[in-house]
């Protein structure tokens, strides 16, 4: 399995100079973590513009693919990605693909969110989809495993068949997730195994 090392954010505990350590050799790396969200990487576009410049941009020089910042699926997520962009292309930096995560419910609703993203920045790069689940967000009405089943399903058939999608990650690879997202998203069951949906997952329907 390769390694993508993350820079999730410039705050401590997240040393940029850890990071070029252990992103040394790696074919691909990827920049900051939801910086548009005050509980995540919590970046001004120019902060992070700046920041890519000193810490990741370097990298291509020893061949590694820059993935940009990973936005949540928001209008807010959209407007910092293109503020960060004109930034960096004011300063001299570029992505080579962008970096995209999405939380809900329905698989078209998830499939065209990426494609307007995708479309927003004029169709030029290609798509990871970092982290996605299927998810209502409230304990009180959680999703069935049914439901995140079929969303899996057709989920991966369409990411499968879009050419401009190079990789993508379900989230999560965890035994237990946090009462908000559900634990019908688990990949891992309680006993360190593949959960049925992790298995679909790994093996295919």
């Amino acid at each position: 399995m390769e390694f993508v090392p993350m820079l999730w954010s410039t705050n401590k505990g997240h040393d940029g100079n850890v990071f070029l350590s252990q992103a040394k050799g790696a074919k691909v790396v990827l920049g900051f973590n939801e910086p548009e969200r005050a509980d995540q990487a919590s970046m001004d576009p120019a902060w992070a513009a700046r920041a890519w410049m000193q810490y990741i941009e370097p990298l291509r020089a020893q061949g590694t693919r820059l993935g940009s910042p990973a936005i949540a699926s928001t209008d807010e997520g959209l407007n910092w990605m293109q503020r960060f962009l004109s930034e960096l292309d004011r300063v001299g930096g570029r992505i080579d693909f962008l970096a995209l995560h999405w939380y809900g419910r329905g698989a078209n609703n998830f499939i065209n969110w990426i494609t307007k993203a995708r479309q927003r920045f004029g169709d030029r790069y290609p798509v990871w989809v970092t982290e996605f689940a299927c998810t209502s967000w409230n304990p009180s009405q959680p999703v069935s495993q049914q439901e995140v089943n079929e969303f899996m399903r057709q989920s991966i058939a369409t990411l499968d068949s879009l050419i401009w999608v190079e990789r993508y990650a379900w989230f999560g690879a965890q035994r237990q997730l946090d009462a908000a997202l559900g634990s019908t998203n688990c990949l891992i069951a309680s006993n360190g195994q593949l959960s049925e949906l992790g298995k679909t997952y790994v093996y295919g329907f």
